[in-house]
């Protein structure tokens, strides 16, 4: 008997416990088909009713999918078409982050006295305390309507915020930036510092708010790393295929031909074993023009041709 007594002690201990910790999690409530979740974007699998949803998974669904997730009073819903996730993290100011590439969510947040929750789409953020609010995202632009509490709408690119309250909506369109409307009066638009946004739309890679100077040096960059890889390969083994736009002249035409060159600097030393072929009579001649080239310089190259012809002539009828 003592010792089923220390056993219910023990578990009215822990009990508390595994609720605290399970009140973080997000639920699903209710699922249709066409709801799946992946914790790596490769992955999917299907997501059903009682289940948890691991954090920071993304979640999907197809033209007839729809699922309800819950955390407490909180819940969100995943209409047709969304791809999203949810990220939770109880040490950092914003305690949880929901990132919505596309499609469209209804939630409710808890009301707290410190903004807690943002929802993170491809054209602007919006920041709530607690509220009831639908988000809708598409290809080119994304939008805020409100029925209960106060969310701040933040445009990325065009540096624009809006409160919007209750029967009142913002919308950012990639080109045109921040409008908004209501029912009874329309929010202010107030102008702040444009920011860059965590996630992209769907079918492209750039990121809204991404400065012509940062897109500049990204694209320098990507260039110079061609660039240097091109030459480290060259330089290496020395080995290339090219077709040479200067060609050496036989006697009896231009001559055509890939060749193989031994370069230790990715300069001109790329001739080799060509085979020449006239343009009048059609014979071919074979001309050889290994070409080592040191320092950017090739021995036998007739002004750096990939076609080996500085040696080789066509033979005429």
């Amino acid at each position: 008997m003592l010792i089923i007594f220390r056993i219910l002690i023990a578990a009215l201990i822990v009990l508390p416990t595994a609720v605290f910790a399970a009140a973080d999690d997000w639920r699903v409530v209710k699922a249709t088909d066409q709801v799946k979740f992946t914790v790596d974007r490769t992955n999917w699998q299907d997501l059903r009713a009682g289940e948890v949803v691991p954090n920071r998974a993304w979640v999907s669904t197809g033209p007839r999918g729809r699922v309800q997730l819950s955390r407490g009073v909180e819940s969100i819903t995943f209409q047709p078409n969304t791809l999203a996730a949810i990220s939770n993290n109880e040490s950092a100011a914003m305690k949880t982050q929901i990132f919505q590439q596309v499609g469209s969510l209804d939630l409710e947040i808890e009301k707290r006295s410190q903004p807690h929750t943002t929802v993170q789409t491809p054209y602007l953020a919006a920041v709530v305390k607690g509220t009831i609010f639908h988000v809708t995202v598409n290809r080119a632009k994304a939008s805020v309507a409100v029925d209960r509490g106060l969310v701040q709408v933040t445009s990325f690119a065009s540096g624009q915020r809006s409160n919007v309250a209750p029967g009142q909506s913002a919308t950012v369109d990639k080109k045109a930036g921040m409008t908004v409307a209501g029912r009874l009066s329309k929010p202010e638009i107030t102008s702040v510092a444009a920011s860059v946004a965590q996630i992209p739309a769907v079918g492209t890679t750039k990121l809204a708010g991404a400065t012509a100077e940062t897109k500049s040096s990204s694209s320098a960059t990507n260039k110079n790393t061609s660039s240097s890889a091109s030459e480290d390969d060259s330089a290496s083994n020395g080995k290339s295929n090219g077709n040479s736009s200067r060609s050496g002249n036989g006697n009896s035409g231009n001559s055509g031909g890939n060749g193989n060159g031994n370069s230790n600097s990715g300069a001109n030393g790329n001739n080799g074993n060509g085979n020449g072929h006239s343009d009048d009579s059609g014979n071919n001649g074979n001309g050889n023009g290994h070409g080592n080239g040191n320092s950017g310089k090739g021995d036998n190259n007739s002004g750096g041709n990939g076609n080996g012809n500085s040696g080789g002539k066509g033979k005429d009828k």
